[in-house]
């Protein structure tokens, strides 16, 4: 099941605990705690939502509840494996940080219907696990590139190298002509804090410039 933890807290917070956070994700794969990953930023510009890092987990040992709801029941937390709810426990009460645990892909489903009702298209038509699938293999490939600048000064000189990079491993995972590309690019931007056009068209080092600048 996906679990959403929605780490409510501002711009400086979320800078904060991304780095803490990708590092965890990392461990949890190599216990086989986390299938899939997405970490995404939510400032309050352009965004509409409320200030929020969000952390979805793709975790094996919970399962889907029979009637479910869009926020996780205690029932259904107490299935998630007690070093993840105890670490984002702790993460929260040493910072500034209000936590709501959602059922990720029910909410979606449910967002997803209440555009489609009203004639708006929710992630071009992408079906849920389609959605699922392109935001956890964006983000995959973005943690891998940080990972990548953590442990070597010049892994890209340039920004058409790193934009080369990212369009190589899309096309690898998705094929060249899939239809939500746009949509995989922004998971990888996103926890990068690029737009997607430094990627789409790489100019002087704007991009590798702006990811070494932030924590």
């Amino acid at each position: 099941m996906y679990i959403r933890f929605d780490l409510r807290c501002n711009e400086e917070t979320q800078k904060k605990i991304h780095p803490i956070l990708r590092h965890k994700i990392k461990k949890w794969k190599e216990l086989s705690l986390v299938n899939r990953a997405v970490l995404t930023y939510h400032f309050p510009y352009p965004y509409v939502q409320r200030e929020s890092l969000y952390l979805c987990l793709d975790i094996p040992t919970v399962q889907e509840p029979i009637e479910a709801e869009v926020t996780v029941s205690r029932e259904t937390q107490r299935q998630i494996p007690s070093v993840i709810m105890q670490f984002v426990n702790d993460l929260c009460q040493e910072n500034p940080i209000e936590l709501a645990i959602i059922n990720w892909k029910f909410n979606m489903k449910r967002r997803k219907k209440s555009k489609e009702q009203r004639g708006l298209s929710y992630y071009n038509g992408a079906p849920v696990e389609e959605i699922l699938r392109f935001a956890s293999v964006g983000t995959e490939i973005a943690l891998e590139i940080l990972e990548k600048l953590e442990e070597n000064e010049k892994p890209w000189s340039q920004d058409t190298e790193l934009s080369k990079f990212i369009c190589s491993r899309l096309r690898n995972e998705f094929g060249a002509d899939y239809r939500w590309m746009k949509w995989a690019l922004h998971f990888v931007c996103n926890p990068l804090m690029i737009p997607e056009y430094y990627v789409t068209f790489p100019h002087g080092n704007r991009a590798l410039k702006h990811i070494k600048s932030d924590p």
